[in-house]
């Protein structure tokens, strides 16, 4: 089973790899065009230079076969606390248990960073798998906004989640 670890600039050129096959191939993210390395690789420093989580999974042999990482929900300042997941594995290491790793390691990571909600967005048609899984790690269903996106000729739509992060709303953030 691979380890999980914080991702460092090393990681750029397999992440870029894993996501470009996810535009290309998947629903999952609704980009259309694939982002070059130099690309990810600012989005990667925002988001880490902005304090959110960014985790790879690498097996015993230094091969990247995953990523998971935090964003903004939204840009208000109100919104701080709360971040939106992002979970991608590389074709020949899905269904073996790595998102479940990056996922746990996520959420435990972004609660010591203090914030208090997790919210993921899954693509519909085809997220029941990913609905599921993040249901299996707490995650409740909030919302879903029927077709709001277009890619590859069809309309979709975004099923959100959300999970409380350490002690949640029980006490206001420090």
């Amino acid at each position: 089973m691979p380890r999980i670890r914080p991702a460092d600039l090393r990681d750029m050129p397999a992440i870029t790899e894993i996501y470009a096959d996810a535009v290309a191939t998947s629903r999952a993210t609704w980009d259309e065009i694939a982002p070059d390395t130099a690309a990810m690789t600012a989005t990667y420093a925002a988001r880490t230079v902005a304090g959110y989580p960014y985790l790879v999974a690498e097996t015993h042999n230094g091969n990247v076969v995953g990523y998971a990482c935090g964003s903004a929900f939204h840009p208000q300042t109100g919104w701080r606390y709360t971040l939106e997941d992002s979970i991608y594995i590389a074709k020949d290491a899905q269904r073996q248990g790595i998102g479940g790793k990056l996922l746990i390691a996520l959420i435990e990571d972004a609660a010591s960073r203090g914030f208090r909600q997790m919210v993921a967005g899954i693509s519909m048609p085809g997220g029941d798998g990913s609905i599921a899984f993040h249901k299996s790690l707490g995650f409740h269903k909030v919302g879903e906004f029927p077709n709001t996106g277009w890619k590859n000729g069809q309309w979709l739509s975004a099923v959100y989640l959300q999970r409380a992060l350490g002690k949640g709303t029980q006490a206001p953030p420090e």
